[in-house]
């Protein structure tokens, strides 16, 4: 046989190998499917569900539900039980821990396109990032965009992607193997046994800088981002889609936050931000709207916090029933109290009173 031959043969047998071979470890993470890119967990597995920006996306398209919890971190200590019980639906939890409001939105968008027809949305609003701009994302974050959308060559990314296969599906198996069962939606994300509570802890969280001389004001610009952030990443949504009913809250901030805006001379500046939020969020009938930052008891008591923002699950659980039961809603007949309210406790709370307590 001529060498020419014999050397198109090999390199026929080799192709046809190494196409195999990866055709097999595809197949392998096609079917086990550990980020739920193509199906819901199979019954015959357990999943561990421990990576929210890759595994959510796969949830909210493929799980069954008739309510979406979502938001920061700030959402990561509800529990779906309490949700489901308190309701009376189907709960998933997809927390983004840091996400921006386009995120959270573009998430939710992805539930409606995949059919699903969802009753209630529970999701939070942090007013510290109203004011970003309508297509931030989180800066320090690598998204893996070949989940995200539905071409399919961008599928490679994942499906022949070794270091899935080695931590992601094999990670199944064993987990299946050693009697581990699927993450739930209360325990998924949580992260409330790992931390300490309380004053102590949360004033060594943050230092104050030189105290500004005088109070940052809002311009138009600014303005026209808050709006352009709450239209786009916010009401649009509910607009397209008056069958849900959208729970949204701006989540209680510890007194430690409004120390560090005391501080820098934005106290103001972020009551008007919030202010611009509500005012248009409450033009949408289907959007149901709550603060509890007006209950200064909650959030003066830093056994209820690990830092300047991030709460006890039991607060968590609070917030659950206040909203079902319509505590804390602020309407058009009641905001611009709740503004007044805020905005005088906020002002001249005594915050040197705080290190005199550490003291």
């Amino acid at each position: 046989m001529e060498q020419s031959k014999i050397y198109k043969i090999w390199l026929a047998g080799t192709f046809v190998i190494t196409i195999t071979a990866l055709a097999l470890l595809a197949s392998i993470t096609i079917y086990i499917d550990p980020l739920f890119h193509y199906h819901a967990p199979l019954k015959n597995y357990e999943y561990p569900i421990n990576n929210e920006r890759y595994q959510n996306d796969g949830i909210t398209r493929h799980f069954t539900y008739d309510g979406i919890i979502t938001g920061t971190s700030m959402t990561e200590n509800f529990k779906k039980t309490e949700a489901d019980k308190i309701f009376g639906a189907d709960f998933i939890k997809v927390p983004f821990s840091g996400g921006r409001y386009k995120e959270i939105n573009d998430n939710l968008k992805r539930a409606y396109a995949a059919g699903k027809k969802v009753r209630y949305v529970i999701r939070c609003l942090d007013y510290s990032l109203l004011a970003e701009d309508k297509d931030a994302c989180r800066e320090d974050t690598v998204y893996p965009d070949y989940l995200y959308n539905d071409k399919l060559f961008d599928d490679l990314n994942y499906i022949l992607n070794k270091s899935i296969l080695m931590n992601q599906t094999k990670s199944v198996i064993d987990y299946t193997k050693s009697g581990g069962q699927t993450t739930s939606f209360d325990s998924y994300a949580n992260w409330n046994a790992n931390y300490t509570f309380g004053a102590e802890t949360v004033l060594q969280t943050y230092t104050l800088g030189e105290k500004a001389e005088t109070d940052r004001v809002m311009t138009e610009e600014e303005r026209d981002r808050i709006l352009g952030n709450i239209r786009q990443n916010v009401t649009d949504l509910a607009d397209e889609h008056p069958e849900t009913i959208f729970y949204y809250f701006f989540p209680p901030y510890s007194i430690c936050y409004w120390d560090g805006q005391n501080n820098d001379g934005l106290t103001k500046w972020q009551i008007n931000a919030e202010k611009i939020a509500i005012e248009e969020i409450l033009k949408h009938p289907n959007i149901r709207l709550y603060s509890f930052s007006n209950n200064f008891a909650l959030i003066c008591n830093l056994d209820n916090y690990k830092d300047q923002a991030h709460y006890r699950e039991w607060i968590n659980s609070w917030m659950l029933k206040w909203m079902h039961e319509g505590r804390y809603l602020l309407t058009k007949d009641n905001y611009m109290e709740y503004i007044e309210s805020v905005s005088e406790f906020f002002q001249n709370y005594d915050y040197d009173s705080l290190r005199e307590e550490e003291n």
